[in-house]
């Protein structure tokens, strides 16, 4: 499967209630989607396709509520960077 149908199956999977075309305009909603309720392979794939800093972005502008504290807790280990609540 090539780069555009993975990234149409990613956006139909999390953003299931607007078209692919829509979210993958704007990736960053699909993104925070995939860092709230991605499965592993899911975000290995959307770091593949979108990179690093795109995801590590997402996280950032994240508004309160787009990404659970678990998930956001994670997520900042991940990439380094420092857990703003301390």
């Amino acid at each position: 499967m090539n780069r555009a149908a993975q990234a149409e199956r990613l956006a139909r999977t999390y953003v299931w209630w607007q078209e692919p075309a829509l979210t993958l305009a704007e990736a960053s909603k699909l993104l925070r989607q995939i860092l709230r309720l991605g499965r592993p392979e899911d975000y290995v794939l959307a770091e593949q396709i979108w990179g690093e800093e795109a995801m590590r972005r997402a996280l950032i502008e994240a508004r309160s509520g787009e990404i659970d504290a678990k998930s956001e807790h994670f997520w900042r280990l991940r990439f380094g960077l420092t857990d703003p609540r301390r």
